[in-house]
């Protein structure tokens, strides 16, 4: 009885955790429609991202501010999965950290900013980094949904299918990021390979040994 208690009480944790991020979508959908389009346009083309960023005030920041949190939900209940986590306090944990990770993030390359005296630049790296991790967060959450409550189980295609999003958007995030540094800001090929490998690769190497094993 006791595994059959902790397994509702996950299910439970789920379902509140994807009904927030429905309500989350629902949100963004009412009422900065807008703006997430121009946002989740931005990922596929640059002008759209341009328009966001030239955009920027009180509904913009609003967007950042929820898609911030659905990111965080959606990343979250797939390396609960992936971890096959069981207790509400890892689960609880689990989310804490990935959005730690987030923050943690724009403080090192807000530092890296001043330390290098490129104060808008690196305004604009994390505008363009957390872009695409913000689309990542709205195209995941139909097949987070599939993963956890679907009829039948189809766990190993789910994950598959999820995978398969990342890279893809994985892949125009590297690329653009590139572009736009050698292109925009004539930056050498060399730090932006550095910073790519610092804050986008080698984290993602780090989390995928870490579940992996």
């Amino acid at each position: 009885m006791i595994p059959l208690a902790k397994t509702y009480i996950n299910q439970d944790v789920f379902f509140i955790l994807l009904t927030l991020s429905f309500l989350l979508i629902a949100i963004l959908k009412a009422n900065y429609w807008k703006h997430t389009k121009l946002l989740l346009a931005g990922v596929f083309a640059q002008r759209y991202a341009n328009k966001f960023l030239r955009a920027e005030n009180v509904f913009t920041e609003r967007v950042n501010f929820i898609t911030f949190f659905l990111m965080t939900i959606n990343f979250s209940v797939i390396l609960i999965k992936l971890s096959s986590i069981t207790s509400l306090f890892e689960i609880s944990l689990l989310m804490f950290a990935v959005m730690l990770f987030f923050l943690l993030k724009i403080v090192f390359m807000r530092i890296f900013g001043n330390i290098f005296m490129l104060r808008e630049l690196t305004k604009l790296g994390i505008f363009f980094s957390f872009l695409f991790d913000r689309a990542l967060g709205i195209f995941l959450f139909p097949l987070v949904v599939i993963l956890y409550f679907f009829s039948f189980e189809i766990t190993s295609i789910s994950l598959i299918l999820i995978s398969s999003v990342v890279t893809i958007i994985l892949m125009l995030k590297l690329f653009w990021l590139w572009k736009i540094g050698v292109k925009a800001f004539g930056l050498s090929h060399f730090y932006i390979f550095l910073y790519l490998c610092t804050l986008e690769i080698f984290p993602l190497l780090l989390l995928g040994k870490g579940v992996v094993y």
